[in-house]
């Protein structure tokens, strides 16, 4: 989407993104349905071209599969969409066939009860919130399956999670967790990422950006980016 449409949507927020290539395997889509503020966070196999290719995919299924009409919970949403990867990539389980895909955090906000519900293929949600004036991060999990064709395939699961003024929703690849760099040139890690967000989530949405971008270039010095990098934060 635009970043003009995104504005309309989203008060404080910001988008981290930043592509190893002229094109991108990571991307998002946002979208208002009434009350309803869709987001998905996502990184498809690869990233290139390749990547890119999945990229156009991912974001047309989501456009033909949530519409007014039709809005499922995101557990359901995104049963539909490995389906529809599934069958244009004619995935039937066969020994030797490419099995790309893609990770995503998938979420929906009801602007006028504040009642999250998260689904996710290996990428997590983080939410951070003051609790007793210290921040406490909360992650709602993910189901550790992509969205492609999978040895042991289940439902995805929809979490509900009722959000409070204040709260900071952090959706991500696993770009910057997995690039290299630092005194001995290993990579950033979860551990760390956590630790950064906590350090910066009281600031403005777009102070935050700024920070991780920072961070990541300073991680990166003259090591070479080597995946793509999505980060979207949201302040409730």
């Amino acid at each position: 989407p635009s970043q003009e449409y995104v504005n309309k949507i989203l008060q404080e927020h910001f988008i981290l993104f930043k592509p190893q290539n002229i094109v991108s395997g990571d991307f998002y889509w946002i979208k208002k349905i009434k009350n309803l503020i869709i987001i998905a966070t996502a990184d498809c196999t690869g990233h290139g071209v390749p990547g890119a290719f999945m990229s156009m995919l991912g974001s047309s299924f989501l456009n033909e599969i949530i519409t007014v009409e039709n809005l499922d919970s995101p557990g359901e949403i995104l049963n539909r969409l490995r389906l529809k990867v599934k069958k244009s990539l004619k995935q039937e389980g066969k020994v030797g066939e490419q099995k790309d895909g893609m990770d995503i955090a998938f979420y929906v906000i009801d602007t006028e009860t504040f009642e999250l519900q998260f689904s996710g293929a290996y990428n997590p949600l983080y939410i951070i919130r003051k609790k007793n004036d210290k921040p406490e991060l909360l992650s709602l999990k993910a189901d550790r399956q992509p969205i492609a064709i999978h040895i042991v395939e289940k439902s995805f699961t929809t979490h509900k999670f009722q959000l409070k003024k204040e709260d900071c929703l952090y959706t991500f690849s696993d770009g910057f967790v997995d690039q290299f760099g630092g005194e001995n040139d290993s990579k950033f890690k979860t551990k760390n990422f956590k630790k950064l967000l906590l350090s910066i989530f009281d600031k403005p949405m777009q102070k935050q950006k700024q920070k991780l971008n920072e961070e990541f270039e300073n991680w990166r010095g003259n090591v070479e980016q080597i995946d793509d990098v999505l980060i979207i934060g949201v302040k409730i």
